[in-house]
């Protein structure tokens, strides 16, 4: 068992016992955040989506539909050699509250990255892609995985949706750190060339195939989202995104008004 193992415990730990140990912990997470970023700069509730990798001196913010299991499992591969599924990459990737002391002292040392998406792409994404299963049309409607579902489905995020799930909550909300002090961004629709080049400045290069397509470790969570933007979207509908995630389309640099 590696110090790293050994800080973050074993696989089968009882969930209890693991947030109770994180619970001890973040009063020295946030006090590591606070002395690199500066006090009340990092948002909070997001600072649990940081995935660290020692072995890569790397940290990633993730966010969900925006890559995120791509990279996840890019980023395993490239610290442990392995290949693996995206699950059981996720859970191998430690947390802020789950680094041993030893690495929050070298909290500077890590460069950390996010990704981010135009909101007109990911909301159709989150639909076509958690629509498919009974577990979300059981907990949040029966919404057809048609232009007419995906109508009715905005509606339900403007009559209170919008905050239910991560994977069509707000960007900003998952989002830690102001994108300023990012190392760097990394946008979704240039993905694998502004991985290409901020990995390459890590001294990292990427596998042939990485993040051109389906991952083996990802099966079926491609949409196809931006292929079929013109298919789902009307003028109302884009018009209720863009008012929707508005401060998305602030932040992250996306115009509202190029509409699909």
């Amino acid at each position: 068992m590696t110090q790293h193992q050994d800080e973050r415990g074993m696989s089968g730990l009882p969930l209890l016992a693991r947030n109770l140990r994180n619970l001890i912990r973040a009063p020295r997470a946030l006090a590591a955040i606070d002395r690199r970023y500066g006090k009340r700069v990092a948002q909070r509730k997001a600072l649990r989506r940081l995935a660290f990798y020692p072995g890569l001196g790397l940290a990633f913010n993730r966010v969900k539909k925006n890559a995120n299991s791509a990279l996840i499992l890019l980023l395993h591969e490239l610290e442990t050699g392995r290949s693996t599924l995206s699950d059981q990459a996720k859970d191998a990737a430690a947390n802020l509250f789950e680094l041993p002391a030893d690495d929050l002292a070298r909290l500077d040392d890590f460069a950390v990255f996010v990704t981010v998406r135009n909101p007109y792409s990911r909301v159709l994404s989150a639909f076509l892609d958690k629509f498919r299963f009974e577990e979300y049309r059981r907990k949040h409607g029966d919404f057809a995985l048609t232009p007419d579902g995906f109508g009715a489905f905005l509606d339900w995020l403007d009559a209170g949706g919008l905050t239910r799930d991560a994977h069509w909550d707000k960007q900003v909300r998952l989002i830690a750190l102001p994108l300023a002090r990012y190392d760097a961004v990394l946008r979704f629709e240039t993905l694998r060339a502004d991985a290409v080049a901020f990995l390459q400045s890590r001294g990292l290069t990427l596998p042939e195939d990485a993040l051109g397509g389906e991952h083996k470790g990802d099966k079926g969570k491609q949409t196809g989202a931006d292929r079929q933007l013109g298919t789902f979207y009307t003028p109302e509908r884009a018009a209720l995104v863009a008012r929707l995630y508005a401060d998305d389309f602030a932040a992250l640099d996306y115009d509202p008004k190029d509409r699909p």
